[in-house]
């Protein structure tokens, strides 16, 4: 089956347009990013970093890279959580009295919507893919886009989608037929078919699972309660329809009689209701997520459901059944189509091969030819240094026989004497033989009585050097983990890249981790592997663990590795440090004579372990200068007093430059609890008191982290002038929650730091 991914929609009466003219223009807020990601303005082909709290506008693209992000429209609480690898245009963001429109456009990747419920709304909601258009008639969904093939693959897990085409060549290009999805239904869209020939099948969870973005996957268990409430909310529509006499839709995701969509109708219930425990589960089978934070997202979700059993229990998870629910198709003619669509999806398949085939082809080739130069280029290399060579010892001979010439007969003997006396030595101290004395002629001298002389001694010629071999370098995967939250594995692959060098050549690895505040590792346990293989678990040593490619018995080392075997990543190093602070970990290759020796490769990195605090920033309306800062605690203890720092610059980018005399007060439940100000680089920091620590905040209770969390408002009163006028200007603070630790020098990172955008205007 084509990878299948999740549209959580929840269904609703069809929005109604009005004219964007008579609307007043809205905007979308960054409540959160995970990773690299950059905003293309509307109108502009200047790329901007985006941050948290950045606001977007009709007409903006975001694009995100390594990881994902979450955007929200405050005044009707949309949200949209974008996968990595993810590019979402803004077509139109408008808004008045009667409805509101938002109009998006996803270009590449995966996005979950969160969508305010529409079903007795004139407000529209629509997304638009390549050839498709997806109008909203609920409150979720969710879409994703091959990167390899273009095929679309859309699912319904609560409500009903609408599916059009944009083009004559899309799905559903014509206005009369589109395509509806109904819960716990999917479709893959194969560019080229037949639109006929493509139909809803029943939701695949293992295959979902496995396609989709783990953002996504925690978005949708967060949600379950409102996806069990709505779904039973059009059940129980359907059922009123039925007692009042009326027919069961004639797009009815259930074929047969009223009766027997009756009869079901609590069947279909059940089945829907468990779709997203039954996700949870598959997560935890496949480790898409880690399970202290996988049972975390439960507890969250399970605390929104009042129905003890609509709860998620992963040691009860009822079975899905993807069948409940589909169509009777008519048998000949539904055989057909799918044996068409599956030759159509084939054919896509084999394309797909090709190319990548034909590109692998295409880099041999150009490997080969590279290699043909490199051995070129190393053969000239070769052939001038011999004749360099060559011409030096040509040069010394004549030079040799220029001086004799000069010589007298007393002179002659001294020299040859010199020469045999310096060539006894070098034989006696190990040196080369010399070489036999050749016998040139050379013309008669005045002084020479006879017409030959004694040649000279040929100069000992030092063997060639060989040439510098290929330096062997550490390679480690791109996503190695430098910031790691706590409770969470450090694990990371790496290998080395040895060139030329002998491929056979025996080494071990040695990996060492080490504390920067002097946390004992002495209990803490790794494993290792080579390959797929599971090589040996123990516990960390401050001399560092010795990797071979077996282990061997009794706690010996195992066989070592080859350079060639070491070639890329294969080895895989796990493992779970236990406080909070700043690690380094040390990788080196090692001869196969003895361990102690000098390593041939040394890298180090640094690892910094986080306590996972959360943050989301939102505006607060009617103001410029003050943010909501929605916080949840992660590992932290309940006596944990917290902190800010803060890092306010003014500009943007290479033009950006401190700006000192700011002041940031940070208020709770409506107090001033907390203030600062920034100095001459641009730095405060913003402590609370020792009195409200993180159980007296909200953060944390008797039975660990609370759900809800706490909010502050964090309010800024930007620099002001000899005039004590406000500098205007756009300011950007980056800000760092921080563990006081009664040391103002040695305050304790919380979570990972996040900027808001300030803009002040000038003075009228």
């Amino acid at each position: 089956m084509v990878s299948s991914t999740l549209i959580l929609l929840l269904a609703g009466s069809a929005a109604w347009t009005t004219q964007a003219s008579a609307d007043s223009a809205r905007s979308m807020t960054i409540s959160r990013i995970d990773g690299p990601a950059y905003i293309q303005q509307s109108g502009g082909a200047l790329r901007i970093q985006a941050y948290p709290g950045m606001l977007l506008h009709e007409g903006d693209t975001l694009v995100t890279e390594s990881g994902g992000a979450v955007l929200a429209i405050q005044d009707e609480g949309d949200e949209i959580t974008l996968a990595p690898n993810s590019e979402i245009r803004i077509k139109v963001l408008t808004g008045g009295a009667v409805q509101s429109t938002t109009k998006l456009e996803l270009m590449s990747g995966q996005a979950y919507t969160s969508v305010h419920d529409l079903r007795e709304s004139r407000d529209v909601f629509e997304m638009d893919v390549p050839g498709q258009k997806l109008e909203v008639r609920g409150t979720q969904f969710f879409v994703n886009i091959n990167p390899s093939t273009g095929i679309l693959d859309v699912a319904a897990g609560a409500g009903v989608v609408k599916v059009s085409g944009t083009t004559p060549q899309s799905f559903a290009g014509k206005a009369e037929s589109p395509v509806i999805l109904y819960p716990a239904q999917q479709i893959s869209l194969v560019p080229g078919l037949d639109p006929l020939l493509q139909t809803p099948t029943g939701f695949d969870v293992p295959d979902f699972v496995h396609q989709a973005s783990p953002d996504i996957i925690k978005a949708i268990i967060q949600n379950k309660a409102q996806i069990d409430r709505e779904n039973q909310e059009l059940i129980e529509q359907q059922k009123r329809q039925l007692e009042q006499g009326q027919s069961k839709p004639s797009d009815s995701w259930w074929s047969g009689s009223n009766d027997s969509f009756s009869a079901s109708l609590e069947l279909l219930k059940q089945n829907i209701s468990s779709l997203v425990a039954n996700i949870a589960l598959e997560t935890g089978k496949q480790g898409k997520l880690v399970m202290e934070l996988l049972n975390q997202l439960i507890a969250d979700a399970n605390s929104k459901i009042g129905d003890q059993n609509g709860k998620i229990d992963l040691n009860h998870v009822p079975p899905f059944d993807p069948t409940i629910g589909m169509k009777v198709q008519m048998g000949s003619e539904s055989k057909k189509r799918e044996e068409a669509r599956q030759e159509q999806q084939k054919k896509l398949e084999e394309q797909v091969k090709q190319q990548q085939q034909m590109q692998e082809i295409l880099l041999q080739q150009q490997m080969q030819q590279l290699q043909a130069m490199i051995d070129n280029i190393l053969k000239t290399i070769a052939e001038l240094q011999q004749a360099n060579q060559k011409a030096a010892e040509q040069r010394a001979t004549q030079a040799v026989i220029q001086y004799q010439q000069q010589l007298s007969t007393e002179e002659m003997k001294r020299f040859e004497e010199e020469v045999r006396r310096r060539n006894q030595e070098r034989i006696q101290m190990g040196g080369q033989q010399p070489a036999a004395p050749t016998q040139p002629t050379a013309p008669t001298q005045p002084n020479s009585p006879g017409g030959s002389m004694t040649p000279p001694v040929k100069p000992p010629v030092d063997p060639p050097v060989d040439p510098k071999p290929v330096e062997i370098k550490a390679v480690f995967s791109p996503d190695f983990p430098e910031q790691v939250p706590l409770h969470s594995s450090h694990k990371f692959t790496f290998g080395f890249s040895s060139g030329q060098s002998n491929q056979d050549t025996k080494v071990k690895v040695r990996v060492t981790y080490s504390s920067k505040t002097g946390i004992n590792l002495s209990e803490t346990d790794y494993t290792y592997s080579y390959g797929e293989d599971a090589i040996k678990e123990g516990q960390l040593s401050p001399d560092g663990i010795v990797i071979t490619k077996e282990a061997g018995p009794d706690e010996e080392e195992g066989e070592d590795f080859t350079l060639g075997e070491l070639n890329g990543t294969p080895i895989t190093f796990e493992t779970r440090l236990p406080e909070v602070g700043d690690y380094q970990v040390k990788v080196e290759l090692l001869k196969d004579e003895e361990v102690a020796g000098d390593p041939l490769v040394t890298v180090t990195k640094e690892v910094h372990v986080f306590d996972g605090l959360s943050t989301e920033v939102n505006p607060i309306e009617g103001t410029d200068l003050d943010r909501t800062l929605k916080v949840k605690a992660g590992g932290i203890t309940p006596e944990t007093v917290l902190g800010l720092e803060i890092d306010l610059r003014r500009g943007s980018g290479e033009a950006s430059e401190a700006a000192p005399g700011a002041k940031f007060i940070l208020v709770h439940n409506g107090k001033e609890v907390a203030e600062g100000e920034t100095n001459s680089d641009g730095i405060a920091d913003v402590l609370l008191p020792p009195q409200l620590a993180a159980i007296n905040l909200g953060l944390v209770n008797g039975d660990g982290t609370t759900p809800e969390g706490t909010e502050f408002t964090l309010r800024m009163v930007a620099p002001a002038d000899e005039g004590n006028a406000p500098i205007p200007g756009e300011y950007t603070a980056e800000l760092q929650w921080v563990r006081q630790t009664g040391d103002i020098e040695h305050l304790i990172p919380l979570g990972q730091a996040f900027k808001v955008h300030y803009t002040v205007p000038p003075t009228l």
